[in-house]
């Protein structure tokens, strides 16, 4: 194997379609990122699941803040500074000030419990280069492209390829960093998600226009855990051969 990349960020989402928080450290298991996308959002006034990329009810939701600590689990914010747990009354009302809608937070269910379920259980790690982006500022060079519009767990730095988004040849490949191995699993399909307003990125329709024209819809992959452990930043990621 050679080093060809290293680690550049980490993300968890610890409540659905809600802002993620930037990790130092991500610890892994087999179901993906320890507290990532354990709660989800509801209108609590016909208990339909927050589809921000989908429907313009719920494009606000990213405006939430989310956070996941080992002591308090889950923790949510209206403003990202003043944090309460997710079925606090007040902090759920900020929230629905800050939506647009009556908001209810609830707690996912595993696979086959019924229940609260999450619309994406077959990607336990999204990841994404640092190349591909760089491919998608160059088709795009008016917009802002930023990795939180794409919503990753793992970013690589990774040189530029031929190939404009260079893991979709990593699919069926094990990939390693540090202790932790992956395997790319499939594509990751987009939606309007990437295109609405977040904090500092403007609405832009033609990101999504330019991803379905020129790359099928797909910008990144998902990635089974094939062996869990911790990774950071800095850290090195190899990969094996197909």
């Amino acid at each position: 194997m050679t080093v060809s990349g290293r680690v550049s960020s980490l993300w968890r989402y610890p409540v659905s379609s809600m802002a993620g928080e930037r990790l130092d450290v991500a610890p892994l298991d087999a179901s993906g990122v320890v507290g990532d996308r354990l709660w989800g959002v509801v209108d609590a006034s016909n208990e339909r699941i927050a589809s921000p990329g989908r429907e313009r009810h719920f494009v606000e939701v990213p405006r939430g803040h989310a956070r996941w600590t080992s002591q308090a689990g889950v923790s949510i914010s209206a403003d990202g500074s003043t944090w309460a747990q997710p079925d606090d009354a007040g902090a759920v009302e900020a929230l629905s000030s800050v939506f647009g809608f009556p908001a209810n937070l609830k707690p996912f269910v595993g696979r086959g419990q019924g229940g609260f379920r999450p619309r994406y259980e077959h990607a336990p790690i999204h990841l994404l280069t640092t190349a591909a982006l760089r491919s998608l500022e160059r088709e795009l060079p008016g917009s802002i492209v930023d990795e939180r519009r794409f919503r990753p767990n793992i970013v690589v730095a990774w040189p530029d390829e031929q190939e404009a988004i260079p893991e979709n040849a990593w699919l069926g490949r094990e990939i390693r960093i540090g202790d932790v191995v992956l395997k790319g699993s499939i594509p990751c399909g987009r939606c309007g998600f990437i295109t609405i307003e977040q904090e500092g990125l403007p609405v832009d329709v033609e990101l999504l226009r330019t991803v379905v024209k020129r790359h099928n819809r797909n910008f990144g992959i998902y990635c089974d855990i094939l062996v869990p452990g911790e990774i950071r930043p800095g850290d090195a990621v190899t990969l094996a051969g197909a």
